[in-house]
């Protein structure tokens, strides 16, 4: 069993939204300590008829804060989408992110209709998975399509 928590980056300020985030995680893996976790980064993109962000989270900013996730809990999967550009995701494995997504789409139905069709963000990371898992192997690390088996699961 996993939760995977986030906060939209560039609405409100994000040092003090994922300050909250972390207490939440941290509050959550207590009372819930048999789950596994996750937090990813997700900034807010540009969209047809939506103004620039509020606040502005720099490339800078936000290693600075997967850096921060990494030192709070050693245990967290932390992740990044296709919303960050590919040669920045790509440096970021060395840093702490354990998973990514590739091949992505943002348009409800995305999979079975057109691809520019009712498309709620921009992507930034087009790769294929198997590009992604091409970088990841150049980098001597083991793409995983799946971390758990139900049988191995123990009801309570």
């Amino acid at each position: 069993h996993k939760i995977g928590l986030g906060v939209l980056l560039g609405l409100e300020n994000w040092r003090v939204d994922s300050y909250f985030t972390a207490l939440h995680q941290h509050y959550l893996q207590k009372v819930y300590w048999k789950t596994k976790y996750s937090i990813s980064f997700p900034r807010l993109r540009p969209a047809i008829g939506m103004e620039s962000p509020k606040y502005e989270l720099s490339n800078r900013d936000l290693v600075q804060l997967i850096c921060a996730y990494r030192l709070f809990n050693e245990d967290l999967e932390l992740s990044l989408s296709t919303r960050e550009e590919a040669t920045f995701r790509d440096h970021l494995f060395s840093i702490g992110v354990t998973s990514v997504s590739a091949g992505s789409k943002t348009n409800p139905g995305g999979y079975a209709t057109l691809p520019e069709e009712l498309e709620q963000f921009e992507i930034d990371d087009k790769r294929s998975p198997a590009e992604i898992v091409h970088v990841l192997k150049s980098k001597g690390l083991q793409p995983l399509w799946k971390d758990w088996e139900k049988v191995f699961s123990f009801s309570e």
